[in-house]
């Protein structure tokens, strides 16, 4: 019997050993171009990590004023990125929040509640001093794939 287990244990462990998976990026055609040399997202299996986002406009490619502008594209954009790789706000793990303001604290709040309703994923917010093209918010998520 033991030898059994100890085969069936092997066999387990070699075969999790030799299946391969490959990193994706999706194509997300209705966003800007990245603003720098990076991918909005890669996924790897059902995971999917997407790169911090701010509140780049999808059809004028320029930053919405003020922080409640700037976080509703924020949310707009991540949900065109989770969709492009099947999935949704409802499949969001992590979050990572920047603000260059953290007095903001309770507006993002207000917001982020909008998009996630009742599942709130972990989350981490930070207060950093600059974000690139002086946008005042950015977010990063890890999400899993919907199943087909």
């Amino acid at each position: 019997m033991n030898k059994i287990l100890l085969f069936l244990l092997s066999l387990t462990v070699f075969t999790s050993c030799t299946v391969t998976q490959e990193l994706e990026k999706a194509k997300h055609a209705n966003l800007p171009a990245p603003i720098g040399p990076y991918s909005h997202s890669v996924s790897y299996g059902k995971l999917i990590f997407v790169s911090g986002q701010i509140g780049l406009d999808q059809k004028t490619n320029s930053l919405k004023p003020g922080i409640e502008e700037q976080a509703v594209q924020t949310f707009e954009n991540l949900k065109t990125i989770l969709h492009d790789n099947h999935s949704d706000l409802e499949h969001v793990t992590k979050t990572t929040i920047f603000m260059t303001d953290i007095k903001q604290f309770d507006t993002v709040n207000t917001i982020y509640r909008q998009y996630f309703g009742n599942h709130f994923p972990a989350r981490s917010t930070i207060q950093v001093a600059a974000l690139p093209g002086n946008a005042h918010i950015e977010i990063e998520c890890i999400a899993v794939k919907k199943n087909k």
